[in-house]
């Protein structure tokens, strides 16, 4: 695919984006010369910022959401077991854990090399993303804080 062909085809994929933030809304940042946007929501207990991005090169819209806090070095493993259960039963998108930092970012992904994408798909990813963040912010927290077994922290993630 040409360049411009490629280019023209991301920005009517970021443009589908934009508008349906609009129709619902959302308050957000644009940044149109990376074609992405940032935003946020509050869940019911932890904010989650959302950046989504139109990478045209390999014709992708990735959604990313990193948690509000960093794990503290002494509970990384217990965090690693958290996220792993977590993952483990997940249909769309999955937590990243970068172990070294202490970092957790949710992460979804949806191609449209070859197709036509319209604001359903945003809406859908926006919505799953809000409501798979909501459901363990709290509980990597609360993994992150307090000592549990291994076994204590699939059970409670579950």
């Amino acid at each position: 695919m040409s360049e411009e062909k490629e280019l023209k085809q991301a920005q009517t994929v970021y443009k589908a984006l934009c508008e349906m933030l609009n129709e619902r809304d959302w308050h957000y940042e644009k940044d149109e010369e990376n074609l992405a946007i940032k935003c946020g929501a509050q869940g019911d207990d932890l904010p989650m910022e959302i950046i989504v991005e139109v990478d045209r090169k390999r014709q992708l819209v990735s959604l990313l959401s990193q948690m509000p806090f960093a794990v503290p070095e002494n509970r990384r493993t217990a965090l690693a077991v958290a996220v792993s259960q977590a993952n483990n039963g997940m249909v769309d998108g999955s937590f990243d854990f970068d172990y070294l930092s202490g970092r957790i970012v949710f992460r979804m992904t949806s191609s449209y090399r070859e197709s036509l994408i319209g604001k359903q798909l945003f809406e859908y990813m926006l919505s799953c993303a809000c409501f798979t963040i909501d459901e363990y912010n709290d509980k990597f927290l609360m993994v992150a804080k307090n000592e549990m077994s291994a076994e204590e922290i699939l059970d409670y993630i579950k």
